[in-house]
């Protein structure tokens, strides 16, 4: 079995295979931003969260793992974007209130997103490949 960090790499090693670099880039050490190619040439904005202390945290657009999330045997959380800025930081603004590297990005900055917790490096493909159709 993998450790968190080996997991992180074997993620990265896939998500780098599959697609490419996000035209925001990536976030230093933080978190990997990519568009992968779908069905119908369309490209889907995904990003993967690689940093030391965080879990090996997958996020993609609610609209494209419709019919993904149904199915039993993958673990994640859904973050409406509904939530956005609902909380409030020390100086009394709001905040975010998901992955600041999300915000850059056009599909996901600001729409209803899934954060699938990956713990097998089989879990990342079989939410790629329903995303490649």
């Amino acid at each position: 079995m993998m450790d968190r960090d080996e997991l992180k790499l074997a993620c990265l090693a896939h998500l780098d295979a599959q697609a490419m670099e996000h035209p925001s880039g990536h976030q230093g050490k933080l978190a990997a931003r990519y568009l992968l190619r779908c069905r119908d040439r369309d490209r889907a904005e995904v990003m993967f969260e690689k940093g030391p202390k965080t879990p090996a945290n997958f996020w993609v657009a609610h609209t494209r793992v419709g019919g993904l999330i149904d199915k039993p045997g993958l673990h994640f959380q859904s973050s409406p974007a509904s939530a956005l800025f609902a909380a409030k930081g020390s100086n009394g603004k709001p905040i975010y209130g998901r992955h600041s590297a999300l915000k850059s990005m056009r599909e996901l900055g600001h729409a209803d997103l899934i954060c699938f917790k990956i713990t097998t490096a089989a879990e990342l493909d079989r939410i790629l490949n329903h995303l490649q159709g």
